[in-house]
């Protein structure tokens, strides 16, 4: 992987090792983007209903199934790679998420929003429908349910994090890494846990006055100079 310039620099190159690093970053990028324009058209052309422009970004191995009924809006968006979106018959997935991290797996069976300027780490999950477990009846025979999920602007779902069916995620909210999500989280909140609980950090902390002690009052040849030390 290329060094940044800075690095370069520092390790003692001339100008000219420099440059040679800047255009190999360049071209890597470049080769980046043609990659991501080819999966896009091949989406486009192979996924009818499938909608998505160039403004997105389409990393390596990345999975898109969308049912013949099914629609998929993908906003400006960035797959990094290995991503898994699916979208089954009648279902909606609006996706205007700002990255989807490695391995993030997003699957819509009636319907799943997820806002602009969101977050998906890797290995996140977000899912609309569960398996509906009934005593006597074997795992081959389960049945879905299903409840439609949102996921509001300038959220952040930590890695492995899970959000189940019928949950609702206010904007600016943050998913703790590997929490379950289960039930409704209000803007700006911070949850985390198993099942998702909020934190601490969640309540905004009380401000504080400081002392107001002026510095004169305390002769310095009173204070240890360890002491002094320790409150800087």
């Amino acid at each position: 992987m290329p060094k940044s310039d800075r690095d370069v620099r520092a390790s003692g190159a001339g100008p000219r090792r420099v440059r040679y690093a800047r255009w190999v970053r360049r071209g890597q990028r470049g080769v980046a983007v043609a990659a991501s324009w080819a999966r896009i058209v091949l989406v486009r052309v192979t996924r009818p209903g499938v909608r998505v422009g160039f403004d997105s970004f389409i990393g390596p191995r990345c999975v898109i199934r969308c049912a013949p009924r099914g629609r998929m809006i993908i906003r400006g968006t960035v797959l990094t790679r290995d991503v898994h979106l699916e979208v089954a018959d009648g279902a909606l997935l609006d996706l205007g998420a700002h990255t989807l991290g490695p391995a993030a797996f997003v699957v819509a069976r009636q319907r799943v929003v997820v806002g602009a300027g969101a977050l998906l780490a890797e290995m996140s999950v977000v899912r609309d429908q569960d398996h509906v477990v009934a005593p006597g009846t074997p795992g081959a025979a389960m049945k879905f349910a299903a409840a439609p999920v949102t996921i509001g602007r300038d959220v952040w779902i930590g890695a492995k994090a899970t959000v189940l069916r019928g949950v609702t995620i206010g904007d600016g909210a943050v998913v703790g890494a590997g929490a379950v999500v289960t039930s409704d989280v209000p803007p700006g909140a911070r949850v985390g846990g198993v099942p998702a609980v909020p934190l601490r950090s969640s309540v905004p902390a009380q401000s504080v006055p400081a002392l107001s002690v002026p510095a004169q009052s305390v002769p310095a040849q009173s204070v240890p100079a360890q002491s002094v030390r320790a409150q800087r």
